[in-house]
């Protein structure tokens, strides 16, 4: 017998998912056999991860990938997310989690929050842990605040900032694109950051195919405060996202003006592919993958300067 893999549609509480499962192929007899514990593991992993997919709830490795950012074996992370001792040993092995455990599990990627959520549950931490072991979790835990704020330019993500931002371009950009204006608040930010030590959104940015795209862009923009228009662009027969206007009443600093007017100046006759062709260039660019968030270390080597 030799091991293949075949298509199927299967269906995990009402909903229809097409997955690749594993099966023994005998050529003798010509049929399929999933007997074996291991294989028939593996195929109904499978079948759980693709519901997870398809209801956007978290994969066993990304949960896992989560737990193991703190160095926390499955019962640990259980117990200080307020879950029973066993939650996350089932949901890394055998059970789907339902969407308000899901939120909370993904709320630990943030770890201010998970730090509160340390404090909070230090007496069931420390029945199975020592002291020093809960000092040393929060040691690891403060580390990664401090990380984060690096991916976010030393400040937390500041929504009047960001609308304020945003304004200010519109006011003194024409035809302001969804993809210039991602690239225009990354150069905002990086130069705030590598001529002030801060970012002056707090947004992290992420390496996308045009460049650099704030995370959760498109739900930020989705703001009722932001104006977009869809408009025909003759050139490649398709249609781009104008930013037609913002409403903020922030009031910025010398600092931060200053920084926004040389972004705009460098900036302001660029065309969508001017600016992505431009922004490609950047060490920020090329020394990151796809995906990847660009940590605001680079605005050392960032092209522009005040």
């Amino acid at each position: 017998m030799k091991a293949i893999k075949r298509k199927e549609e299967v269906i995990v509480k009402g909903v229809k998912l097409d997955v690749e499962l594993s099966y023994y192929y005998d050529e003798e007899v010509k049929s399929h056999y999933d007997d074996d514990e291991k294989l028939g593991n593996e195929n109904l992993r499978v079948i759980r991860n693709a519901y997870r997919k398809k209801m956007n709830l978290l994969t066993d490795n990304e949960i896992k990938k989560i737990r193991e950012m703190y160095n926390l074996n499955q019962r640990n992370f259980s117990l200080l997310l307020g879950f029973g001792e066993v939650t996350i040993t089932r949901y890394e092995s055998k059970s789907i989690q339902e969407k308000a455990h899901d939120t909370i599990i993904r709320n630990a990627l943030d770890p201010k929050w998970f730090y509160d959520c340390a404090i909070k549950n230090k007496d069931l931490y420390l029945k199975y842990n020592s002291v020093d072991s809960y000092n040393n979790l929060l040691e690891i835990i403060n580390n990664k605040i401090n990380q984060d704020l690096i991916l976010s330019g030393n400040i937390e993500y500041d929504e009047e900032s960001f609308l304020g931002v945003v304004n200010y371009l519109v006011l003194n950009i024409k035809r302001l694109t969804k993809t210039i204006l991602a690239k225009l608040l990354w150069y905002v930010d990086f130069l705030s950051y590598k001529e002030f030590n801060k970012s002056i959104t707090g947004l992290k940015y992420i390496h996308n195919y045009y460049g650099a795209y704030p995370v959760g862009y498109n739900d930020k923009l989705s703001n009722d405060k932001i104006l977009i228009r869809d408009a025909y662009c003759d050139i490649n027969d398709s249609y781009v996202y104008i930013i037609e206007s913002c409403k903020s009443d922030k009031v910025f600093d010398n600092e931060q003006i200053l920084v926004m007017n040389k972004v705009i100046e460098k900036c302001k006759d660029y065309k969508t592919k001017d600016i992505v062709e431009y922004m490609h260039k950047e060490k920020a660019y090329i020394d990151t993958k796809s995906n990847e968030i660009i940590s605001y270390e680079y605005a050392k080597m960032l092209s522009i300067s005040l």
